[in-house]
């Protein structure tokens, strides 16, 4: 049976030195994951739809602006993962690997413009949106410049992006409500949690969970932003 590598590419060795070996992973497993963030794609397109509506119909231009810049990174990280688990060639999945890879800098500071920039506006807000976004900027370029030369430091960019809602714990308490709160960290567990299986190599699947647990992620922050922030 056909074998793939972790990034979805016939199994042969890296002539890259700086490549890590990954995962070899079946057809199937392959399909899993294109499924997985396939009904993800669907169900943020039709998310991203109602946050349009709902902001775009009784609230204010900071809600619609923040509305369609969530919506939007949560769109594309499941398109870009779709297309990328689904191709077939290994330079078109060279190249959407790194779209992929891009879309979760974009995700991450996506997820924080709605609590930022409209709960968040009158204090903190500015500065929140302004690491995140230009963490997100620094990510992508790393990325773009040399995909594996800047992995470590892409990989801990990350993490640090995604412990910024720790390091800035007191504003945020003081400006979300605590259901907000909730889901927002039962959202960040569920990414958490996902990372475990993300690197159980020996586990067959294992990337299609880790893509169940994005989906249980970005489900708990879209709640958090429809009931919390949005009017």
């Amino acid at each position: 049976m056909l074998t793939w590598n972790f990034e979805g590419e016939p199994s042969e060795p890296a002539q890259d030195p700086t490549m890590a070996p990954h995962k070899r992973q079946s057809y199937e497993e392959e399909l899993a994951n294109a499924i997985t963030h396939g009904i993800g794609l669907v169900l943020s397109v039709i998310g991203w739809i109602g946050l349009l509506f709902l902001s775009g119909v009784a609230g204010t231009g900071w809600d619609l602006a923040a509305s369609a810049v969530f919506g939007g990174t949560l769109v594309f990280l499941y398109a870009t993962s779709t297309l990328y688990h689904s191709a077939g060639t290994p330079r078109l999945k060279r190249t959407l690997r790194i779209l992929d890879h891009v879309a979760i800098f974009l995700l991450i500071a996506g997820t924080y413009t709605p609590f930022a920039g409209v709960l968040m506006r009158e204090g903190w807000g500015w500065t929140v949106l302004a690491l995140v976004w230009g963490s997100a900027l620094v990510g992508l370029l790393f990325k773009l410049l040399s995909e594996h030369r800047f992995h470590p430091a892409a990989t801990s960019l990350y993490l640090l992006m995604g412990w910024f809602g720790v390091l800035l714990a007191d504003p945020m308490r003081a400006a979300l409500p605590i259901g907000a709160l909730l889901l927002v960290a039962a959202g960040g567990l569920a990414y958490t949690i996902g990372t475990l299986f993300y690197g159980w190599h020996s586990l067959r699947y294992s990337h299609a969970i880790w893509h169940v647990f994005v989906l249980v992620g970005s489900a708990c922050h879209y709640a958090a932003v429809v009931l919390y922030v949005l009017p």
